[in-house]
């Protein structure tokens, strides 16, 4: 990866999203570095080859074990361990894990010097305890590359996000064009650009037509047709045409710099469940030392062995007593668990949320812009007298200045039918009731249903049609005309296609839905009952909505809150847990909700849902694996049946088994289809 490209832009104290999350940032990132830790294992492999050809063969090596070749893997591998043992130790004050295998390999240099004071052999195949040291450094240095290799499969989904940072950008001025640093873009400068270029910064176009890829920030397959007055993300592929956009927002601000943003945050947290690891592990080493120095009497005094027997019997308890496996139960399976999710368009902040998410029972929804499309359409003109394009005509013309949702469809409707709408002068927003306006001469009111003026008469005999409206989910608004009724418009908010796929699975997986909306309760119920939510709250002001959640977390329910805008952040932030659906639309979801959907396919929601439970079952599969594991080890050491040796084989077998059992989560892609 283009360190260059993942880092641009990025303020200082923020210079590489992923810098938390790296136990060593440099052998995540160098390409050197990755190589060298590679050329290590692969010297200290062939050294400790070599060590046991000498030994199991017999051949005479003058000075032996002083020429072990064993000792190449002690040097490359060891002394990092006692190192990073030391540092934890004396700098941060910290026992970790490395300081219990530092313990085990001085015990069986210890043993080395034993043996040759003694003149006993050492057990199994090596006449050398210094292959025992090489062999466990050698060990614990693979395993440790393993896990970071699997790692960085699972950020994988998330550093291709990260990289999609643009560098540069075409500015255009009465000078011409010229290419700039996108951290030098400014809001309200035009930039111009061509096609097959990456789009710089969040903005709007001013000129051009084109179709935009945004699957890399969305997970839309599908480019986007784009045209004058659109919004456009940065980070997104500009495909077809040349456009001119102009910049919304900084590049500090963009998109794309959010999504670093919760990277950070998703490294920077953990999982509650993780705390038992680091709690247990803490009392590792001491109870460790302690259980050596119980089974070394023990071997001594009531298995009759002899003192280098019931040494090497003691040291191999510190070897398999280590928690590397347990400690890297939960990290690993977190890591995997947010990099297949950010490949499928889905950024989890934390592997706190992804508990919460395996703990909900009940999901509560917004109505605007989640399970409907957000996007009013006109259904239905009905006019008293005269034609419906008389009717559309004024009511356009009224509304044509007005960016209220209801006006932009009206408007919508008229261009469509080819109408040519007057500008109108004197125009009024009333609000709570609609709109009024002089149009060629005219006086021009359209207004909602219960906010008709008293003065006008007429509304019975559309109140027939109303109700019907009502009934199908739709909005009706009246149109007059100098004081007199002159028709009505129905409007209607499209539900998506997979809202209702989406609560029928929900449903059978077990988890009860409720929808939150302000519109009348005619509307809630008949959207309700056609996607399928079991229960409907309407007429609720963003405050309203946090108290209907509040009432279900103390009946004992866990909330999980899906919602899309700045009228749902109350909610959001109120929830067990949060999605918010085609976040990279709304700064203020996008910062309160604890999942963003980067994309519009609420589906994903179910599939969210079900791969939270996955991970926090392979978080559990882990533990109880590493803990039987460790138990079989301790007992089977005890007896001699283990020794240093062979112990670190299983000692390490055990992280690298829990670390694959994390890493099938990267393929687990069946939660979300």
């Amino acid at each position: 990866m283009d360190e260059t490209l993942k880092h641009e832009n990025i303020p200082e104290r923020r210079k590489c999203a992923c810098n938390a999350a790296c136990r060593n940032h440099e052998k995540q990132h160098s390409p050197k570095r990755s190589f060298r830790e590679e050329s290590k294992l692969a010297v200290s492999a062939v050294s400790l080859c070599a060590g046991f050809a000498i030994t199991y063969f017999g051949a005479q090596i003058p000075l032996f074990p002083l020429t072990d070749p064993s000792w190449i893997a002690v040097f490359l591998c060891a002394i990092p361990i006692y190192k990073e043992a030391w540092e934890a130790l004396h700098k941060k004050g910290k026992i970790t894990s490395s300081l219990l295998v530092s313990i085990a390999m001085s015990a069986a240099f210890a043993l080395q010097i034993l043996a040759l004071c003694s003149g006993d052999e050492a057990p199994g195949h090596s006449e050398s305890y210094i292959f025992v040291v090489g062999e466990i450094s050698f060990l614990m240095a693979l395993g440790e590359w393993l896990e970071d290799i699997t790692v960085k499969k699972s950020r994988a989904g998330i550093e291709r996000l990260v990289s999609l940072a643009p560098r540069k950008a075409r500015l255009k001025t009465t000078e011409g064009i010229s290419e700039i640093e996108v951290s030098k873009v400014k809001i309200g400068d035009l930039l111009l650009v061509r096609p097959n270029d990456m789009i710089p910064i969040d903005g709007v176009i001013v000129s051009g037509n084109t179709s935009v890829d945004q699957s890399n920030m969305t997970g839309e397959s599908l480019p986007v047709d784009k045209s004058v007055g659109d919004e456009v993300l940065g980070g997104t592929w500009n495909k077809s045409g040349a456009v001119e956009i102009r910049a919304a927002k900084t590049s500090s601000d963009s998109a794309i710099a959010k999504l670093i943003n919760l990277v950070e945050e998703a490294e920077g947290k953990r999982a509650p469940i993780s705390k038992i690891a680091d709690k247990w592990a803490s009392y590792v080493v001491p109870s460790a030392i302690v259980l050596s120095i119980i089974v070394f009497f023990i071997s001594l005094f009531i298995l009759d062995t002899t003192t280098v027997e019931a040494v090497i019997r003691s040291v191999t308890i510190l070897v398999v007593f280590c928690p590397c496996a347990f400690v890297l139960a939960t990290p690993t399976a977190i890591a995997a668990g947010l990099g297949n999710a950010a490949k499928k368009g889905v950024l989890i902040k934390s592997g706190e949320a992804l508990e919460s998410l395996s703990k909900v029972d009940c999901v509560f929804f917004d109505k605007t812009g989640t399970l409907t499309k957000g996007i009013i359409n006109v259904s239905g003109i009905y006019p008293l007298k005269n034609d419906e394009d008389y009717l559309l005509n004024l009511a356009a013309s009224a509304e044509k200045f007005s960016e209220h949702p209801i006006a932009k469809a009206i408007t919508a409707k008229a261009e469509e039918r080819g109408l040519k709408c007057a500008n109108p002068k004197n125009t009024n927003s009333l609000v709570g009731i609609g709109i009024k306006a002089e149009v060629s001469g005219k006086e021009i009111l359209v207004s909602q249903w219960k906010s008709l003026p008293n003065g006008i008469k007429g509304r019975e005999k559309l109140e027939s049609i109303r109700n019907r409206c009502a009934a199908a989910g739709e909005t009706f608004v009246l149109v007059c005309e100098n004081g007199n009724l002159i028709g009505g418009i129905s409007l209607r908010d499209t539900i998506r296609e997979d809202a209702k796929k989406m609560v029928s699975r929900l449903k059978k997986l077990g988890y009860k839905t409720a929808m939150l909306t302000g519109d009348s309760r005619e509307t809630a119920d008949t959207v309700a009952s056609e996607v399928g939510v079991g229960k409907a709250y309407a007429g609720l002001m963003p405050i309203d909505k946090s108290a209907a959640i509040r009432n279900a977390q103390k009946s004992g329910e866990c909330v999980c809150m899906v919602g899309d805008g700045v009228n749902d952040a109350p909610a959001l932030a109120t929830a067990d847990c949060s999605i918010a659906v085609a976040a990279l639309g709304s700064d203020v979801a996008i910062d309160t909700a604890q999942v963003s959907l980067l994309g519009s396919d609420i589906y994903k929601i179910c599939g969210i849902l079900k791969f939270s439970k996955s991970v926090l079952n392979t978080i559990r599969t882990n533990i109880s694996l590493s803990i039987a594991i460790n138990l079989a080890a301790v007992a089977l050491s005890v007896y001699g049946i283990l020794n240093p040796v062979s112990g670190a084989l299983v000692h390490n077998m055990s992280s690298v088994i829990v670390v694959l059992n994390s890493a099938r989560l990267l393929g687990r892609n069946s939660d979300f289809k």
